[in-house]
């Protein structure tokens, strides 16, 4: 290959020191000339880079007489040299630029080099460091360092090009940094590792963030279990002891208690919890030996949290007689948070540390105080409870007393009757027509007020049952219920002249005693009441909807409505209908007690229902009773118009 064809092609740069490089070396008596580096110009006018070497021959003179030589084309080389010298000049760029502590290790003469980066990160100056490896090695944190060894050496016996990993390092002060080195890893022709690239990033603020965090979610989750392990027991003797358990647990504190106070001062030592080892409560023998001065006492029923990180060098702010108490505990640090009930001081929740001092951090006097106020809450519900439990013992207790005043009067009260009853029967059939006007008309009305107050009694113990003799709800096919009732009323139905419609009615849960009694009642209503020379007509239907009412959300309700063309009423004593003893017309004119209805309003409403009316004078009445398609623990009614 032609290179060039006359020295003038070189450079006109290069063409003075080539020139100057060989006659400078001619007159000398030696052998080999200097290399000489220069660029040409190709007929193409591209430039390569060559070298040129040569020898000059002698006379024995030493005068010069001929020069031979060889050029090398070495444009490759001054490429990668340029590509070098820019990726150097890049590395530099970025070494100054960037925060991260830049390291370069030649494996081979075991010499590091470091950035500006290893004094603003770590504090050390560039004139400290070492040039070997050790230096690095060092300052990493002793339970870190076989660790990182065994790691980067791994990667490169597995020819991995990169290697990353985090570790301790000290710094300058002793203190140490959390680090994240990436590196990249060199190796020669024969897969040898010859050097490493490497960049170390402080991440110290970021793993404290992470761990910051990660207690953060973790005292969330004991928090919400402490709560939920609360919230589940309603017996309060439950709830304070696992509360002290698991805020001893959570906080890791020697004792934990839970004190209730006394309007008197006088404090009660309800619950305790201590680690293995120390002294509880009754060890001390000081249970409810305690009293709380007067102000202290106001100051927790304010909301004051009592915040003691060390005893012995607070004691200036402590009243004689609580350090005596706090000593006689061996208290070097406590905490105090108040319980409140319905809005009231009930009592403290309070951490001590016996060993040594403590500082509480923010976060555990902001958990005890919730923890506080979650007890408050599962006292609350367990005094609801509580008080619910005592109220249903007094409605059993009402309830039986209530059976036996039924029992009474079922056998007691109307043993006179039945004997008055059959004396008067006797009078009449002994002497019959021989008996004046009067007394045959006294005898007649004695009769008869005997058969209303059996009625009566017999109504009143019907609705003492309906909620005594209750029974568990079950299917009931209400078409069927109507059809029985009808069958019993068929000779009042043919009497009256009636003619009763019938449509679809649903199958719903509940006593099918009282449903019948139900039916019954309403039906035999309307047909006692129709209005005179006009037969009763009465429609027996129902409708569905959904529920509405803010209380109770997605129940299926159906709506039987019993509609009648009977007398009616004024609409304003729709609810006068209900009560017991109450009624809109006289004996004479219609026959009954005034409790049919009362009886009914009860079934209903034990069924979570309720019963309304709709009339007017001489159109008819219609009864409209909704009860719930569902078998309901609890069914409130909002009033509404159905």
């Amino acid at each position: 290959m032609i290179l060039f064809t006359s020295p003038f092609s070189i450079l006109s740069n290069f063409r003075r020191l080539t020139v100057w490089t060989l006659h400078s070396r001619l007159p000398q008596f030696i052998p080999l000339l200097c290399n000489a580096e220069f660029r040409i110009v190709l007929p193409d006018l591209s430039i390569r880079w060559l070298v040129s070497k040569g020898v000059v021959f002698r006379n024995a003179a030493g005068a010069a007489v001929r020069m031979s030589g060889i050029v090398i084309d070495i444009t490759k080389r001054k490429q990668a040299e340029a590509e070098l010298r820019q990726s150097e000049e890049r590395f530099q760029i970025i070494s100054h630029a960037t925060n991260d502590v830049i390291w370069d290790w030649d494996l081979l003469t075991n010499q590091v080099w470091w950035n500006q980066g290893v004094q603003t990160l770590f504090g050390y100056s560039l004139s400290q460091l070492n040039a070997d490896l050790s230096w690095w090695y060092e300052r990493i944190h002793p339970e870190d360092q076989k660790r990182i060894e065994t790691d980067m050496w791994d990667a490169m016996n597995r020819g991995q090009q990169f290697w990353s990993n985090e570790y301790r390092f000290r710094c300058y002060d002793n203190s140490y940094a959390d680090i994240l080195d990436r590196a990249y890893i060199i190796y020669d022709q024969t897969g040898s590792p010859v050097r490493i690239i490497g960049a170390m990033m402080d991440i110290t603020e970021r793993k404290r963030v992470q761990a910051q965090l990660q207690w953060q979610n973790l005292r969330s989750q004991l928090f919400a279990d402490i709560t939920l392990k609360i919230r589940q027991s309603l017996q309060i003797d439950e709830i304070l002891q696992t509360s002290v358990t698991e805020v001893q647990k959570l906080l890791h504190t020697d004792r934990v208690l839970i004190l209730q106070l006394r309007s008197n001062g006088k404090v009660i030592i309800l619950k305790e919890a201590v680690v293995s080892g120390l002294a509880t409560a009754a060890d001390l023998e000081i249970i409810n030996q305690t009293t709380f001065d007067p102000m202290c006492l106001a100051k927790y029923a304010q909301g004051t949290i009592k915040v003691i990180s060390n005893v012995d060098q607070e004691q200036a702010n402590i009243s004689i007689a609580y350090l005596q108490l706090l000593q006689q505990w061996g208290v070097k640090a406590k905490l105090s948070v108040p319980i409140f009930l319905q809005n009231q001081i009930w009592g403290l929740l309070v951490a001590h540390q016996c060993v040594h001092p403590r500082q509480w951090n923010n976060w555990e006097i902001e958990l005890l105080q919730q923890l506080a106020d979650q007890i408050g809450i599962a006292l609350a519900q367990s005094q609801i409870l509580e008080t619910e439990t005592r109220q249903r013992q007094e409605l059993i207790r009402s309830n039986e007393e209530l059976q036996q005043f039924a029992f009474i009067a079922s056998h007691d009260l109307q043993e006179p009757l039945r004997k008055i009853k059959t004396f008067s029967e006797r009078l009449i059939s002994i002497f019959g027509d021989a008996l004046p006007a009067p007394a045959s008309d006294y005898l007649e009305r004695m009769q008869n007020a005997v058969l209303r107050m059996q009625t009566l009694i017999e109504d009143l113990l019907t609705l003492s049952r309906v909620t005594t003799r209750a029974q568990p709800s079950i299917s009931v096919n209400l078409a069927q219920i109507t059809q029985e009732v009808l069958s019993d009323l068929e000779v009042l139905i043919q009497q009256t002249g009636a003619t009763i419609e019938v449509r679809d009615l649903p199958t719903i849960p509940a006593d099918p005693l009282q449903m019948r009694q139900l039916m019954q009642n309403l039906i035999g209503n309307a047909l006692k009441f129709h209005r005179p020379q006009m037969p009763p007509i009465v429609k027996i239907y129902s409708q569905y909807f959904h529920n509405q009412s803010d209380q109770v959300v997605g129940w299926e309700l159906c709506q039987i409505i019993i509609e009648d063309n009977g007398i009616g009423f004024e609409q304003k004593y729709s609810d006068r209908i209900f009560q017991i003893f109450q009624r809109l017309h006289g004996r004479r004119e219609y026959e009954g007690t005034g409790i049919g209805l009362t009886i009914c309003r009860k079934i209903v409403e034990r069924h979570f229902g309720k019963i309304t009316a709709e009339s007017k004078p001489g159109q008819g009445t219609k009864f409209f009773v909704t009860l719930p398609m569902n078998s309901p623990t609890e069914f409130l009614f909002l009033e509404r118009d159905y």
